[in-house]
């Protein structure tokens, strides 16, 4: 192979960072008011708290802080017949509501803690329309917690982003094109020939950007240079892959239950958002108790929920009520966790559930098989197994048998984590 290709190589990343600045274009800034308070607020009450007028830059809060978020603007003459989005980062979680308060996407912080081997955390991205018809008022109201993905504060809770920008689709599908084939890299064999043709394209769409200004044209001229390597297929497949979106979700950790309560809004509003975007995308969710929460405090997108269950692109996930510890407790607390969060799911959506979801626990009884089958579950995931120090856990899918001969099919995520980037080295 050519000499360059090795330099090159370690170049790839820096490329797709360069094509991900080139997705969006500013063109107006947003003003920024809010109004502070030391706990959540409904909708009606916004205005309520303590007003702050903000600047990017500024520090809005302390951890845990809330406040409601009021962004104003106008599009710009020049961004006409384009697509526009805003673009929101107040170091910290919001919850994009509509004119009724109702949730409508959750937005994140770009510096939350977060593994970055799964990705990029933050989403800050929020459509206003696919063409704008001229210069144009935006108001966007937001119910924000000052706190990241994991309850920390970040850079002092400063604002970081708030402003109009035109999206550039093709530049957006060329960064996904060019992210999974730098990503296949990874499991594929250094040396086989599907690793140096996806190097080699790659190389050739690096050297095409280095030679032009980075505009649709180009794009589209690199997503045809790949657009080979990504069709192509490892012959008659032995699996068939299929993949459902999931936020895992600890009820109580480190931030305050009430803060759960927004989070769960603002993952199942996101959700949803995303299956009005992408008709084929399917989401799940555990535990009862989050959609009890959804039912009580957020009915308008409870509502939603329901119609999306009804519809099959929602999934009521595990029997339990909460993915509950399985140590500490007895077993008539196993058989009600069991017990209440099969009625409510049945009561609620009209659904039974068969299985047990509990990736996040790190340990179970000898009697737990028994009453799994007693209650009728038929299946159990797991996943903390595999994070043991000491043993390494030798299966992935076999049969648990319990103190009493009682048996439950067990199945153990086979990445060894519930976090799935869903990328080509998870596959």
């Amino acid at each position: 192979m050519p000499d360059f290709i090795p330099y090159t190589r370690r170049q790839l990343p820096a490329v797709l960072t360069r094509i991900q600045a080139a997705i969006y274009t500013v063109v107006a800034p947003l003003a920024i008011t809010a109004w502070r308070t030391a706990e959540p607020v409904p909708y009606p009450e916004r205005c309520s708290g303590e007003e702050l007028h903000l600047q990017v830059g500024d520090s809005w809060g302390a951890l845990f802080d809330c406040a409601w978020f009021r962004f104003r603007g106008q599009i710009p003459a020049s961004a006409v017949g384009q697509p526009v989005v805003a673009l929101l980062d107040v170091n910290g979680e919001m919850c994009v509501v509509d004119e009724t308060g109702a949730p409508l996407r959750g937005l994140t912080n770009v510096a939350s803690e977060f593994d970055s081997q799964l990705g990029k955390p933050g989403k800050r991205v929020l459509p206003l329309t696919a063409g704008a018809q001229g210069p144009e008022p935006v108001e966007v109201w937001a119910d924000a917690g000052c706190n990241d993905l994991f309850g920390y504060l970040q850079e002092q809770g400063r604002i970081k982003e708030a402003a109009l920008a035109i999206c550039h689709p093709e530049i957006r599908a060329l960064y996904y094109d060019f992210e999974v084939l730098l990503d296949s890299l990874t499991p594929l064999p250094e040396k086989s020939p599907r690793h140096q043709q996806i190097l080699v394209a790659l190389h050739d769409v690096a050297h095409l950007l280095n030679q032009s200004s980075l505009s649709a044209d180009v794009a589209g001229q690199a997503r045809a240079r790949l657009a080979p390597v990504l069709q192509k297929c490892g012959g008659d497949p032995s699996l068939q892959i299929s993949a459902i979106g999931q936020a895992h979700m600890d009820l109580a950790w480190l931030w305050p239950i009430r803060e759960t309560k927004r989070k769960g809004a603002r993952t199942f509003a996101t959700a949803l958002a995303q299956m009005a975007d992408y008709p084929d995308y399917r989401f799940a969710a555990s535990q009862a108790q989050l959609f009890q929460w959804m039912k009580e405090s957020y009915p308008a997108l409870y509502t939603r929920i329901q119609a999306r269950v009804q519809d099959g692109r929602l999934e009521p996930q595990g029997a339990l009520w909460v993915e509950c510890d399985a140590n500490l407790v007895g077993g008539e607390s196993l058989i009600r966790q069991i017990l209440h969060g099969r009625q409510f799911f049945r009561a609620e959506f009209g659904v039974d559930v068969p299985y047990i979801w509990l990736p996040d626990t790190f340990g179970f009884p000898a009697t737990l098989p028994q009453i799994l089958a007693a209650a009728g579950i038929r299946y159990f995931l797991i996943q903390k197994l595999s994070w043991s120090l000491v043993n390494q856990f030798p299966h992935h899918a076999f049969h648990w048998q319990g103190l009493d001969g009682s048996r439950v099919l067990v199945h153990l995520l086979p990445e060894e984590t519930y976090n799935s980037p869903a990328a080509p080295r998870s596959i």
